[in-house]
């Protein structure tokens, strides 16, 4: 095994244990990843656009670290709407101060898609939620899109909306900008992919991407890892919820999407959708919820 310098360690280290919720490591590695540079951890402005608010209650239910740490050491959280004691116009003050530049450097955090054909449907104070997009897209380092809404649209952008709903990434694309955007979708989001995300923009900075988003949670397809994936070989599929067998003719979509749901699990490791009998309705993907044909279950014909 080639030799590994201190840096290479505790990438290795953190890869690992992000990979597979590992809590358990050793002391001394441990006390190595509590190590924090203070001038390394980021400023998190965080704003909402079309959003039901459901992936800021998912962040919080994090548990290794837990919420509180992660916004109080891993990272600084200057403004969220929901959790931010100040409000009104020393608010707006606030979210100007790092707009503008004169607060430093921060990442923008958005939650919700863009309401592009109708920007009136999302303000916060006496801008549009696309001004207040445009002005960051000026000061900010990056942005982390946070769920599927803020990534691709999610339902928000359902086809036949009337908001004419876009992801973050396309609203700056038809802006003619390009800035530095991490996708991290899921309806809700999974705790783990954002605070880990942050946690490596901390330790080692921007971790490597596969179509936008961070490679060590979306590199695989929830299909090629899931533990029923020997029964879609073998043909034996569930014909009813509830039923033994591949979820494939209910309606899942795992072979559609990439995520490490599998391996990961949701509500601090308990269970996940396919362990609970119920087909993966591919909250992940780019395609969740985009068109009036989309199906969340498929019935038996017959």
């Amino acid at each position: 095994m080639p030799d590994l310098d201190r840096r290479k360690f505790l990438k290795l280290a953190l890869c690992l244990s992000s990979a597979f919720g590992i809590s358990n490591l050793p002391e001394s590695v441990q006390a190595a990843l509590r190590e924090i540079d203070a001038a390394a951890i980021p400023t998190l402005v965080y704003l909402h656009g079309q959003s039901c608010t459901g992936c800021s209650i998912s962040l919080l239910q994090a548990d290794d670290p837990n919420a509180v740490t992660m916004i109080t050491e891993y990272s600084k959280l200057a403004f969220h709407t929901d959790l931010s004691a100040t409000s009104g116009k020393q608010a707006l003050s606030l979210i100007e101060e790092y707009f503008s530049g004169r607060a430093g450097k921060y990442f923008l955090a958005v939650e919700g898609a863009v309401p592009y054909d109708m920007p009136e449907a999302c303000v916060i104070g006496n801008k549009t939620f696309a001004d207040h997009l445009m002005a960051a897209a000026k000061t900010m380092e990056g942005a982390v899109a946070i769920g599927t809404c803020a990534s691709y649209g999610g339902i928000p952008a359902a086809e036949g909306n009337p908001t004419g709903a876009v992801s973050i990434k396309e609203f700056y694309k038809r802006q003619g900008l390009k800035p530095l955007i991490i996708n991290i979708p899921g309806c809700s989001v999974h705790p783990d992919w954002v605070w880990k995300t942050v946690i490596h923009l901390v330790r080692l900075g921007l971790p490597d991407l596969v179509n936008g988003q961070p490679k060590l949670f979306f590199e695989r397809k929830i299909h090629n890892q899931c533990p029923r994936y020997h029964d879609f070989q073998q043909e034996i599929f569930a014909k009813n919820l509830g039923d033994k067998g591949c979820l494939f003719k209910l309606g899942c979509v795992g072979p559609d999407t990439y995520a490490d749901c599998s391996t990961r699990w949701w509500n601090s490791r308990q269970d996940w959708c396919i362990g609970a009998n119920a087909p993966c309705i591919g909250c992940a993907s780019r395609l969740f919820a985009s068109k009036k044909d989309f199906s969340f279950y498929r019935h038996r014909k017959g």
